[in-house]
């Protein structure tokens, strides 16, 4: 009997071997931002590459229609197209869950209210996003039109649709936000671009499409970055335009910064690199202070979390929060909180009516922490381990949620 494994070897194409290669660099050599440390790390397999060649089709939206719907037109080149389209090289692209050529409905109308646009015809190049924060590239008219949407914030601007950059560059800076996200056109051909400032040495790779490219929420501005492909041999120095004003904000209650706990917040906050999104309206929440010198301290934003601490080598990070039927989420924090401080878990509680969270992990006794702003800081159990149970109590002690993990 014939084995259906003993296939004849057949050499990849250059241009397919080429594109492998450049994407399991890219997972290898890219560094998640610095509030993400510590999450385990991504080990990627690369086993087998699917390529799928297919037509695409430019989305546009009418604004101002009845229900601002998405949808289909043509030619492709209605998008001013200067790199190749259907190509999935460009080494960012999955990292923000890029999409070309569309954008919703609803993202459009904010973009459209903050850049009093009205009723036009909006033609969607580019939309990434990151960290609860989506950038936008559109061609409306002759115009380039960027914008960026956080939950509280939306930055838009328009500029003539520039020319293709020259001399080398392999891309143009055209705009730039407070939050580290930069956005603009790159040179005919160019699927590949990586952006090293002098706070980000390893540097950041870009997602690019329709001759656009998008870096969201990375590193804080600086006056010049440095521009490379995917070689280190043909990195450019470019010039850094300044960051847009923000076009729209929430008028929902910030943050307080005059507590303690909101002097900690804000602090670590103004520091932080990568910018936190929507910074302003996180709210204190739970925290351990033993001095001046250890502290972990919580804040808050929806559901959001984010773990600040006096450790200048985990400064912050935004603590992920998987769904649950509980009335609690949790995430460990004993590898990024000081030693002296001792926190092991922290959370936030779904159910508003939790009062108190206690964990005992087997064998072990238990430790109670007190829920503050809906979020809580657990110390001293150790590194969390199969069988610890979580009871959580409201403010008569009645227990409402006890479950193992």
């Amino acid at each position: 009997m014939t084995d259906p494994f003993d296939l004849p070897e057949r050499e990849l194409p250059e241009h397919v071997r080429r594109a492998a290669l450049r994407r399991i660099m890219t997972e290898i050599n890219h560094e998640p931002p610095r509030r993400k440390r510590g999450l385990a790390p991504l080990l990627i397999a690369a086993s087998v590459v699917i390529l799928m060649a297919g037509a695409t089709v430019v989305t546009t939206a009418v604004l101002g229609n009845k229900d601002n719907k998405v949808s289909t037109a043509g030619p492709h080149s209605a998008t001013h197209t200067t790199s190749p389209s259907g190509s999935h090289a460009e080494n960012g692209f999955d990292l923000y869950h890029a999409q070309r050529d569309w954008g919703t409905g609803e993202e459009m109308g904010r973009c459209a209210q903050a850049d009093n646009r009205g009723n036009s015809t909006w033609v969607p190049l580019l939309r990434v996003e990151r960290n609860n924060l989506v950038a936008l590239l559109y061609r409306v008219g002759n115009d380039l039109v960027f914008c960026q949407l956080t939950p509280r914030t939306v930055t838009a601007r328009s500029v003539p649709y520039p020319a293709p950059p020259t001399g080398g560059l392999p891309a143009r800076i055209m705009f730039v936000t407070a939050e580290g996200t930069f956005a603009g056109v790159t040179a005919p051909a160019i699927d590949n671009l990586v952006i090293n400032g002098t706070s980000s040495p390893v540097g950041e790779p870009t997602a690019i499409g329709n001759g656009v490219f998008i870096l969201p929420n990375s590193f804080k501005r600086t006056d010049t970055v440095t521009l490379r492909g995917f070689t280190m041999s043909d990195m450019q120095t470019a010039d850094v335009p300044q960051a847009l004003p923000t076009s729209q904000r929430s008028g929902d209650q910030r943050g307080d910064r005059t507590s303690d706990a909101g002097k900690r917040l804000g602090g670590c906050l103004s520091a932080a690199n990568p910018p936190v999104p929507d910074a302003d309206w996180y709210a204190p929440g739970a925290s351990v202070v033993v001095d001046g010198q250890h502290w972990g301290q919580l804040g808050v934003l929806d559901n959001a979390l984010l773990w600040c601490g006096s450790d200048p080598g985990n400064p912050d990070f935004q603590l992920p929060m998987s769904p649950t039927t509980h009335a609690v989420q949790w995430a460990p924090v004993i590898k990024f909180s000081p030693t002296e401080v001792g926190a092991t878990i922290a959370g936030y509680a779904v159910n508003a009516a939790a009062a108190t969270v206690t964990v005992q992990p087997p064998g072990q006794e238990a430790h109670t922490a007190t829920v503050v702003n809906r979020t809580f800081i657990v110390t001293g159990t150790g590194e969390p381990v199969s069988g610890t149970t979580v009871t959580v109590k409201d403010s008569g002690g009645k227990v409402i949620d006890q479950f193992t993990f």
